[in-house]
């Protein structure tokens, strides 16, 4: 480690997060549905291709049809070495024939196991996409137990609790202003037996007759 870090550029390689599960199983279940559709399309060639070899072997048994009615006639009519020309090439016929049909049942072989592994593959296809409906399910069904389990962790406490700080600031608040209340009743109250104690104040009989002097003067 102490070498990697003096001659490898001195920092530890990041570790590889951990896969997607919605991710990994996507991938499966797409890839599965490449391979159906890549078994149907092999199977609709071959069929196209066993198709085309009934026609041609359907063609070659009419020509061989014709070609024996030619040759019959030109028998008749002592044409010999065209009769003869006529059945050579309704024997190469047949041959072509005897090969296309070997080659025909051979693809019919081919198409029946082709068919057996598309079905295959459609049930394989059927039972991973309900698999997967149900594993995501499963996984959001989870992720939801986790995050209710996160809230009921995070939910405060009766110190933390915002209706319980609440009413405890409120009460602390009724507390002052009770307080400030008493506090200003005692100094007024104060105030008013410290004027009635002031000596020398003069009555207000006092101050009524000084005015009264005054106005006569």
């Amino acid at each position: 480690m102490v070498l990697r870090r003096i001659f490898g550029g001195g920092r530890e390689p990041e570790p590889t997060p951990p896969a997607d599960p919605r991710r990994q199983l996507e991938d499966a279940v797409a890839r599965r549905a490449d391979e159906y559709a890549a078994a149907r399309l092999g199977m609709a060639e071959v069929a196209t291709g066993r198709r085309r070899l009934e026609l041609l072997v359907a063609r070659y048994r009419s020509e061989i049809t014709d070609l024996d009615d030619a040759a019959r006639e030109q028998l008749r009519a002592g044409r010999e070495d065209e009769a003869r020309r006529l059945l050579v090439r309704q024997a190469g016929l047949a041959e072509q024939i005897e090969g296309l049909t070997a080659h025909r049942d051979q693809i019919a072989n081919q198409l029946v196991q082709m068919r057996e592994m598309t079905a295959r593959l459609r049930d394989d296809l059927d039972r991973m996409e309900a698999e997967k409906a149900t594993v995501l399910a499963t996984l959001s069904a989870a992720e939801a137990q986790e995050r209710a389990a996160a809230v009921l962790a995070a939910t405060p406490g009766v110190d933390d609790d915002p209706a319980a700080l609440l009413a405890r600031t409120r009460e602390e608040a009724e507390a002052l202003s009770y307080r400030a209340g008493a506090d200003a009743e005692v100094a007024a109250a104060s105030a008013r037996g410290r004027g009635a104690a002031t000596p020398g104040a003069p009555p207000d009989s006092v101050e009524r007759r000084l005015g009264e002097m005054r106005g006569e003067g």
